[in-house]
């Protein structure tokens, strides 16, 4: 069963679309190459249920470039099918380079893992941890678990100029 990942925060999110490409493109050799790395969107009628687990107002769906969550994981700690794999690798990776840019961004506060139709099931775990845990080559999403994040101390600064100067 696929992972489902959803992020929540207390401000509304922009969504990114999923674009449309033929179903065909899933069997030739450029994918994974050109495959959408990062999608978010907003819950479907399934999908509500999740709310539940979030301290937060605002839920989306965040999607890697396998189109489920499933990328998020792929090359990192026990999810290794791919490590060989230098297209699926690369691709995993910039998935969750474009989701990590993603929550430093927009402020995400928690994230919930779970399989598809699980999102009304109890969570089985709560952790706490900072961006830079989920850029990390061992993080892993687990079932059921409810991402608490903590936040850099210069998080809610002005944006910097290249020189690493207030802009």
């Amino acid at each position: 069963m696929c992972l489902a990942l959803y992020i929540g925060s207390e401000n509304d999110l922009p969504e990114i679309e999923l674009r449309k490409i033929p179903k065909e493109i899933f069997k030739l050799s450029e994918w994974p190459a050109v495959a959408q790395r990062f999608r978010v969107s907003a819950l479907d009628a399934k999908q509500h249920v999740v709310r539940c687990h979030f301290s937060v107002p605002f839920v989306y769906f965040a999607g890697s470039y396998e189109g489920c969550s499933c990328g998020f994981n792929y090359g990192r700690g026990e999810f290794t099918e791919y490590a060989n794999d230098k297209d699926h690798l690369l691709a995993a990776q910039e998935s969750v380079a474009e989701l990590v840019r993603y929550i430093r961004d927009h402020q995400v506060k928690e994230l919930y893992a779970c399989s598809f139709n699980d999102e009304s099931l109890p969570n089985e775990t709560i952790r706490i941890v900072s961006i830079e845990d989920l850029a990390s080559q061992t993080f892993v999403f687990k079932q059921r678990e409810l991402i608490k994040l903590t936040m850099p101390p210069n998080y809610a600064l002005e944006p910097t100029s290249p020189d690493g100067l207030a802009a």
